[in-house]
């Protein structure tokens, strides 16, 4: 398994925005980030959110909740965070979808008045 992190690629894209920069400490291979980017249909916003989604999840298995000798951690707030940050880049990619529906129908005449003619 490999991992690179040339941002403005595809891989290093979706490796910024999920916060998976470091080589020391990675999180995906390359090949799994491509399995992202395939199931999102190549959308780096979408393969990151999953990925988010993904490292959420290793979270709450993780950390879950544990107090030892005066120290907290809480999986499931970590999680929420992450989760919340993979909505944000869902919705980055929705508003760009966006179309406006205009209702018809048109006729050559309605066409020239839309235009302002």
């Amino acid at each position: 398994m490999t991992f690179t992190y040339i941002p403005g690629t595809p891989t290093g894209t979706v490796r910024l925005l999920c916060t998976d920069r470091d080589p020391d400490y990675e999180i995906f291979s390359d090949e799994e980030i491509a399995v992202f980017l395939l199931l999102n249909e190549q959308d780096v916003r979408l393969a990151a959110a999953q990925a988010l989604d993904q490292i959420a999840a290793s979270q709450v298995l993780i950390l879950k909740y544990i107090e030892t000798n005066g120290l907290k951690t809480n999986g499931q707030a970590v999680a929420n965070a992450l989760h919340q940050q993979a909505e944000a880049l869902r919705a980055q990619t929705a508003d760009e979808d966006y179309v406006e529906i205009i209702p018809g129908p048109w006729t050559p005449f309605s066409a020239g008045l839309r235009e302002g003619l």
